[in-house]
């Protein structure tokens, strides 16, 4: 159970229903929940706010998503002051981490601005906005950055019963909300973005000594901004003195997640190209933009964002069915060999040292460099904006389309596409996987698990046979799970695993077929195999985190971890488990994406001047060759390349 602070004795013992426990702070108290261990945050609001009124619009707030927010759990009225109860969230804000000294830079910024514009986007596509975002009303919560306090302080503004109206902190308040301005989503994205700055400064960018001089900087003053990185061009948009002219939270974070763009290759299968898919059919009816689809994908891209290399130390703990660092009977944990270097020979394979092609991806603001000697290249992308359209690449080599807002996986031979839905039970309370041959046009859906349970990222078995989905929790903060789907059979098998672990460690397969993820466990961090009882069958526990679902080399004979303690990229002997190299010399933003061949990999490197490359480079670190380049500043787009 968390520590509050004493109730003191003018406190209140009660509020309604809620049993209070310890004070947060003025008139905000923690209560007893439904579960005895889960406490919950009660805030008593002043007697002159419209309690009817207040309580309608708590109501609607309630719909809002709780992703990366606070949820509003109940309201009511206790002795003439209303209340709201919302779900407590165990962490420090903001506030008292710079107060106490505390930076945020690089990647801990970037994850800071995304979880909390994703918590704005659901609440601005409820139709509600949040009305006071500042630094104390942001929660560094064990599962990322949480906005609390949705609403309140609109809810307050709109029903109070004098003329007197409260503005919130001024120093993070927008030009129109200090002349008097209802609050708005524009104001919010002002105040999100001074949020941030003060996230790596410790104090709002409009700072002026005085509240005074804060108020005139907001008004007529341009912004102090340190250096922020890919960050600073929308933290300055959002600053503009003109809400008309600010982006709106569905724009900065498309364009943030748009920073991270995720790329996979796979073989050349024997005998050339992958066989063109026939025409497309007409286009499905577009898909209804409420919040659900939205947030779908505001939700799915922030998760993969937040699963980067410099997240792993931030991955929860295992929820163990058993003690830290046990196995169930019968399995294998193998001790690790001695290594014996750290770092590998000279590579033998030849890479195409320039391209002979260039394919411009206009839409998703990409260029491809490409030779006809290059055993990988981009076979299908997905459009994180709108129309949120699917292609798959034929044998023309153009792109075709094949879907809507559906993350696309090509089979090993070059035959099935699988497509995973982003949008969610639109037609039933089924979660599914699309299947299309890409030789016949056909395609078919299999269903997965039951709502509210998600399946995400697909994955083939080498032999084209199987799909297999991770199972995402109700609350979207673990996988607890697998699902294998049989192509032939058109079945799915579900496995509910002994162990759920971070959203960062994906379920995949290993080349000979056995389902295989990394684990971030109490006292290790490493791989660990599975029967399809969901029993861990096998364990690696020295060697780091694997990325994504593309660890294994073509030839299967090594894999590729982030090295444990040094933050390297460690690559392994499949067979004994032994270190073959460790790469060195990437830069610490640089993410893994997989193999080009048995000796080179394939990494995705931010650069500068808002570009973004995918290069490969041997095991000695050394770039062969750019295989891609998007322009970042004008791409609000996610892109994945597909195994071909």
């Amino acid at each position: 159970m968390p520590e509050f602070l004493p109730l003191g004795e003018e406190d209140p013992t009660h509020v309604g229903p809620y049993r209070l426990i310890g004070r947060l702070g003025a008139d905000v108290y923690a209560a007893e929940g439904v579960q005895a261990d889960r406490p919950v945050v009660v805030k008593l609001l002043h007697p002159q706010v419209d309690r009817e009124r207040f309580l309608r619009l708590v109501e609607s707030i309630r719909e809002v998503s709780a992703f990366c927010s606070a949820q509003v759990l109940d309201s009511g009225t206790a002795d003439g002051r209303p209340y709201v109860v919302s779900e407590y969230i165990d962490g420090p804000t903001l506030a008292s981490v710079t107060e106490g000294g505390t930076r945020l830079r690089d990647a801990a910024l970037h994850r800071l601005a995304v979880g909390t514009v994703t918590a704005l986007v659901a609440i601005h596509q409820a139709g509600a906005v949040h009305g006071d975002v500042r630094p104390e009303n942001v929660v560094l919560g064990p599962d990322g950055p949480r906005l609390i306090n949705v609403g309140v302080a609109t809810a307050m503004a709109a029903t109070a019963e004098t003329t007197t109206r409260r503005v919130e902190t001024p120093a993070f308040a927008a030009p129109e909300r200090l002349d008097g301005a209802e609050p708005g989503p524009a104001a919010d994205m002002f105040s999100w973005a001074a949020t941030v700055v003060s996230a790596a400064t410790g104090r709002s960018p409009f700072d002026g000594g005085s509240l005074a001089g804060t108020v005139n900087r907001i008004a007529n003053e341009p912004p102090d901004l340190p250096d922020l990185g890919d960050l600073r061009g929308v933290v300055e948009a959002c600053l503009d003195k003109d809400p008309a002219r600010r982006p709106s939270s569905s724009d900065v974070l498309l364009r943030l997640v748009g920073e991270t763009r995720f790329l996979t290759g796979r073989l050349l299968p024997s005998g050339g190209e992958p066989p063109s898919p026939p025409p497309s059919p007409p286009p499905s009816p577009p898909v209804r933009r409420g919040r659900g689809a939205l947030v779908a994908v505001a939700a799915f891209a922030a998760g993969a964002l937040l699963s980067g290399v410099a997240v792993y130390a931030l991955a929860p703990p295992r929820v163990d069915a058993l003690a830290a660092g046990s196995a169930s009977p019968g399995a294998v944990i193998t001790s690790a060999p001695p290594i014996t270097s750290r770092v590998t020979t000279a590579p033998v394979a030849s890479v195409p040292p320039k391209a002979e092609n260039d394919v411009e991806l206009a839409d998703i603001g990409a260029t491809l460099h490409e030779h006809p000697q290059d055993r990988v290249r981009l076979t299908s992308y997905l459009q994180v904006g709108r129309p949120f359209k699917t292609f798959v690449r034929g044998a023309s080599g153009r792109f075709e389309e094949v879907g809507l807002a559906e993350e696309p996986r090509v089979s090993p031979d070059g035959r099935w596409v699988a497509l995973n839905p982003w949008i969610k039970f639109q037609n039933s309370e089924m979660d599914h996987v699309r299947l299309r041959d890409l030789t016949t046009g056909e395609s078919f859906t299999v269903q997965t698990v039951k709502k509210p349970e998600t399946t995400q990222l697909p994955v083939w078995s080498r032999d084209g046979r199987r799909v297999l989905l991770s199972i995402r929790t109700a609350d979207e903060k673990l996988f607890s799970g697998f699902v294998v789907v049989d192509v032939a059979a058109r079945t799915s098998t579900v496995v509910n695993t002994q162990y759920k672990d971070a959203i960062s460690l994906p379920f995949t397969f290993t080349p000979d077929g056995t389902v295989t993820r990394g684990y971030s466990g109490a006292k290790s961090q490493g791989i660990e195999t599975y029967d399809m009882s969901g029993k861990v069958t096998s364990t690696r526990h020295w060697v780091g985190l694997p990325r994504d679902r593309d660890w294994y080399s073509p030839d299967g004979k090594q894999f590729f971890t982030v090295c444990p303690k040094t933050g390297h990229v460690c690559v392994w002997d499949s067979a004994t488990g032994g270190r073959k190299a460790t790469v060195e010399g990437l830069d610490e933003d640089v993410r893994m994406i997989g193999w080009f061949d048995d000796d080179h990999l394939m990494v995705e490197d931010p650069g500068k001047k808002n570009r973004v490359q995918v290069k490969v480079v041997d095991l000695l670190g050394r770039t062969k060759r750019v295989l891609a380049d998007a322009d970042l500043r004008g791409s609000a787009r996610q892109w994945a390349a597909i195994p071909r």
